[in-house]
């Protein structure tokens, strides 16, 4: 026993030791540094991994006008692509679709109805998650308000209730894992829940943009103008 736990103590210390070699270089230039940098470079380090979940969420309220269009619920089809492609290395649609599903999870968990995805709200949010590259904030780049993207001709959405929830994380996980931590941000900040659940809510579109180390998410909900 005493020989098992002393054999223990020593690999611990060993790793402990070769861990704090590889990152201080004190061996650089010899194999056994290169093996050791290349060991911790495989490390996830935790100080780098980064999950942020902006505001408190953005919503917006319309007063129907009677002579305004009614806005019509659209089929989804595969929207313009507001991708990089040069760093287009992650499956975009998985990300979204598993934001997608775990959003109308949250609402049947609240007796709610499931959201119906909207082609216009993922094109704009889509557009959203890239603009959030430049600036991580409900005002857009160029100074502007959030809900002004869908009065753009290509995003055009007529609403009289549209919210929007962002979120960006360190790209450290699968897919999968990365829609569920973005997923899991929005539901532990209150403002962001309150979107998700928000029952005047009928429509969402979910986007996402990478820029090669963080993924940036946004769900886009709307409510169209009634006829």
């Amino acid at each position: 026993m005493k020989r098992l736990f002393s054999s223990i103590l020593l690999v611990t210390i060993a790793l402990i030791l070769g861990f704090w070699l590889g990152k201080t270089n004190a061996l650089q230039g010899t194999w056994i540094g290169d093996t050791l940098s290349d060991t911790v470079e495989k490390i996830p380090n935790p100080e780098s991994i980064v999950t942020i979940i902006e505001g408190e969420g953005s919503l917006k309220k319309v007063t129907p006008i009677p002579e305004s269009q009614p806005q019509e619920s659209t089929a989804v089809s595969e929207p313009e692509k507001e991708i990089n492609e040069t760093t287009a290395n992650i499956d975009y649609k998985l990300i979204e679709d598993t934001i997608f599903n775990l959003l109308n999870q949250v609402r049947r968990e609240n007796n709610l109805p499931e959201l119906t995805p909207n082609a216009q709200l993922k094109k704009a949010a889509r557009k959203r998650a890239k603009e959030t590259e430049e600036s991580f904030s409900h005002t857009r780049p160029d100074g502007s308000e959030t809900f002004t993207i869908l009065e753009e001709a290509d995003y055009k959405y007529v609403y009289q209730l549209a919210g929007e929830n962002l979120g960006m994380a360190t790209n450290y996980l699968d897919e999968t894992g990365m829609a569920e931590l973005l997923s899991n941000g929005w539901v532990d900040s209150p403002g962001h829940y309150e979107n998700m659940i928000r029952k005047e809510f009928k429509e969402v579109g979910i986007g996402v943009s990478f820029d090669g180390e963080n993924i940036y998410a946004v769900q886009l909900f709307g409510t169209p103008m009634a006829n």
